[in-house]
């Protein structure tokens, strides 16, 4: 056997573990021109991915990081954009890290970001807050916000009944006017006046006509309607009805378009109509509540003061008319149960018995229910705090005093002004204690993601650090083109052994290619990835809400079987410890409902967080491209061990790859650099935010305690409250009831009252004919004898 034919059998029996290598000895080699014309493609490659890089070195890695100054200004820039568009509470929170800075107070910005964070959170009804930043506005000096900041304090101290120092702004105002106001800030300042509650009656009256009067007598002026009848109502407090109605008379004339002026003209007409009447002008005052359309919210009052208007007449049966409308277009109104009344007592002066006694034993019939529901509400919780500990215990997701009150019956309590106020009181506090809990929890999730999610929390960072990544995978992806070069060179001068070798690192780079692949190499790629990303995970969260509108179902069919349970007790025939076991049961099942909610809670935020970075990196990719790199390196240092053996074109196609990866290797410094600068700055705004974070979570400490303590005396405050208010409702449905039952009694007295009228008429006519007849038969008597 020839010595070249043992070569080629050697060579056959090494390739057999090895298809891929056999299949590439047997297949052509490429041309020299095929094999320059991939080189050519991998630079290009890789001069792509060195635009790329510098783009990443331009944007990310070689600009100065900006400085606190200019920080700032892009926070104040920020919040400007969210304050025009409107997000008034993503602007409060950009202005309030503002203003809190005290290097930002020196700069002149400070006057604008204390305006737009009080405006912000006076639009937000945080009057409170909003009047803390606008009164340090207003020490300012030669601020163009004054006159905006001073409208809306004087509008804020009149809503908290807090005056103090008021009028000196306003001299400052008419002094940087040139001794005049605007008409818009004149306009708030007279109804400041007007509302006022620190100055006796007489001085309130005469400061705030002298306010209003130059602006009603602006013809044409955007207030002077307004004016007008604010001028109109304060004549009325005096006692002026004859000049009050002067003042009115205009404005019920007029013919507004705005809905505002339309409104007003609605309220100068009713106004007109009472005083009309308290001046003994009946039919005056019944013209001009006609005035008032029917889509007005003024409608059903106007048709009860005209029906009493009619009483005052004398004319019964069109009062009647009255309050029958009434009744049709407003059963659910205010004043629906006087004008059942009104009605059973036009009934009785109509002498329409069977009718009145229908009215008010209706009324009995609709308010009585209630007025011993609310009386047996009032001897069970005669203790204010434990009326309003129980109040808490059954609706502990939104306070509402009102809560323990039959439907029918919180009309009466929510329109008392001393509960509203409560309400909102008691609101506002569980406001501030929610806002502190999600503050911490905010906090807790800032350092955590701190800790633990790196890059994920600064985006701009990470998208620089994502690009310098598909920087590196284009230069895995080059390494790749220049190995698989310098194998089809090489082809046919590889030893049996060497063979062998390299198959054996091909195989495992490729079983690592087919992931690597999927790595994108270029910001297209980036961002197709990332959407694909954001795409699963919200549906992910779509499932997630689904969810959770499951589990708010199963809560409120918790809480309707309780009602139930609690409605039905005295109707149920069932036992008590038949009731106590289904109790437990349904004690449990709620439990694992909340438990299900915290956990969903969780996941949905988790969620949200993973949204906000999907387009972070997949688990491994850094190994992933290492141990694919690695490969290559080997694949590379087996095929190096042969090129000594290349001559002439071969040798010089090898040399410009070798050319190609020292390019690519200088590629990869500069990745690994900017990828360094990205981390390190990573580390300095994860330490400069978790600073201030730690600070605000000491504030946020006393924050609790202060609400804490605020929040029990608001307890003790609002449940007395509370009780009285209830008390207040009992008295009123007492009072329907027991004049529903003096009607009653009413309608059978004045029945009876007729029927001995009528007995008497008829008694008396029977003498008097008796008297006749007697008469006339009384000469005949006479005959007779």
């Amino acid at each position: 056997m020839s010595t070249s034919r043992l070569h080629a059998l050697l060579l056959a029996a090494a390739t057999l573990g090895a298809p891929g290598s056999a299949r590439a000895a047997e297949a052509p080699r490429p041309s020299a021109r095929e094999l320059s014309s991939r080189l050519e493609k991998v630079s290009g490659q890789l001069k792509e991915a060195e635009e790329n890089l510098r783009f990443v070195e331009a944007q990310f890695t070689q600009r100065p990081e900006p400085g606190e100054d200019e920080l700032r200004l892009r926070r104040f820039s920020s919040g400007e954009i969210q304050y025009q568009l409107e997000d008034w509470a993503a602007a409060s929170v950009l202005f309030y890290d503002l203003v809190g800075d005290p290097k930002f107070r020196a700069e002149e910005h400070y006057p604008d970001a204390l305006f737009y964070l009080g405006d912000s959170l006076y639009r937000q009804q945080n009057y409170i807050g909003a009047r803390i930043y606008l009164r340090e506005l207003l020490t300012l000096s030669g601020t163009k916000h004054y006159r905006d900041a001073l409208a809306r304090y004087l509008e804020i101290a009149s809503r908290l009944n807090q005056f103090t120092g008021l009028d000196e702004y306003i001299e400052r105002a008419r002094r940087l006017s040139g001794g005049q106001l605007t008409p818009e800030l004149e306009y708030v300042y007279a109804k400041w006046l007007f509302k006022r509650t620190d100055l006796p009656d007489a001085e309130r009256r005469q400061r705030a006509r002298a306010a209003f009067q130059p602006l009603a007598s602006t013809v044409g002026g955007r207030f002077q309607p307004q004016s007008a009848y604010f001028l109109g109502v304060l004549a009325v407090q005096e006692g002026d009805y004859a000049g009050a109605v002067e003042r009115f008379r205009p404005l019920a004339s007029s013919t507004a378009q705005e809905p505002e002026l339309q409104r007003l003209k609605e309220l100068a007409s009713l106004s007109l109509g009472r005083l009309l009447y308290e001046l003994g002008r009946h039919d005056e005052a019944l013209d001009r509540y006609a005035e008032i359309p029917r889509e007005s919210e003024s409608f059903v009052d106007s048709l009860y003061e005209m029906a009493w208007v009619h009483v005052k007449k004398g004319d019964f049966e069109k009062a009647k008319n009255a309050t029958d409308i009434l009744l049709l277009v407003g059963p659910e109104s205010s004043v629906a149960p006087e004008a059942r009344l009104l009605q059973g007592h036009l009934q009785l002066k109509l002498r329409k018995y069977d009718e009145a006694t229908a009215a008010y034993e209706e009324v009995i019939g609709t308010y009585k229910p209630v007025h011993d529901q609310v009386d047996a509400l009032l001897k069970v919780n005669q203790d204010p705090i434990a009326y309003f500990d129980k109040l808490l215990a059954r609706n502990a997701s939104t306070l509402d005093v009102t809560t323990l009150l039959p439907p029918m019956a919180l009309q009466f309590a929510t329109t008392q002004e001393e509960v509203a106020k409560a309400v909102g009181m008691q609101k506002d506090l569980d406001s501030s204690r929610e806002g502190v809990d999600a503050s911490e929890a905010i906090a807790t999730r800032i350092l955590q993601a701190l800790d633990e999610r790196g890059l994920q929390v600064f985006p701009e960072l990470q998208e620089g650090y994502q690009r310098a990544d598909a920087v590196d995978s284009a230069l895995v992806k080059a390494e790749q083109g220049l190995v698989q070069v310098e194998g089809d060179v090489l082809r046919g001068r590889l030893r049996p052994e060497e063979l062998t070798a390299l198959e054996g690192v091909r195989r495992e780079r490729e079983a690592l290619g087919v992931r690597l692949a999927t790595l994108p190499t270029t910001p297209q790629e980036l961002e197709a990835r990332r959407e694909r990303m954001q795409a699963r995970v919200d549906e992910l969260d779509r499932d997630a809400f689904q969810l959770g509108f499951e589990l708010q179902s199963m809560g409120a069919i918790s809480t309707a079987v309780r009602e139930w349970l609690e409605d039905t007790r005295s109707e149920r025939t069932s036992q008590p410890e038949e009731e106590k076991e289904f109790l437990t049961q349904l004690h449990n099942e709620e439990q694992t409902v909340e438990a299900l909610e915290i956990e969903l809670k969780l996941l949905r935020s988790r969620l949200a967080d993973e949204r906000a970075s999907a387009s972070a990196f997949v688990s491994g990719e850094d190994l992933l491209r290492g141990r694919y790199r690695e490969t290559l390196q080997k694949e590379h240092a087996l095929l190096t061990a042969a090129e000594q053996r290349l001559s002439g074109e071969d040798a010089t196609l090898v040399a410009r790859t070798h050319q190609t990866r020292q390019d690519a290797e200088a590629l990869r410094t500069r990745v690994d650099m900017a990828r360094q600068v990205l981390r390190a700055q990573v580390q300095r705004r994860g330490e400069l935010i978790k600073g201030k974070v730690l600070a605000e979570q000491r504030q946020l400490q006393d924050y609790h305690q202060e609400v804490a303590s605020v929040s029990g005396d608001a307890r003790h405050m609002v449940g007395r409250i509370a009780f009285e208010s209830i008390q207040k409702v009992r008295k009123q449905f007492y009072d329907l009831v027991l004049k529903a039952d003096v009607g009653l009694v009413d309608v059978a007295f004045t029945r009876k009252q007729d029927k001995t009228t009528e007995i008497q008429k008829l008694s008396a006519q029977k003498d008097k004919d008796l008297q006749e007849l007697e008469k006339e038969y009384e000469e005949v008597l006479k005959d007779e004898n």
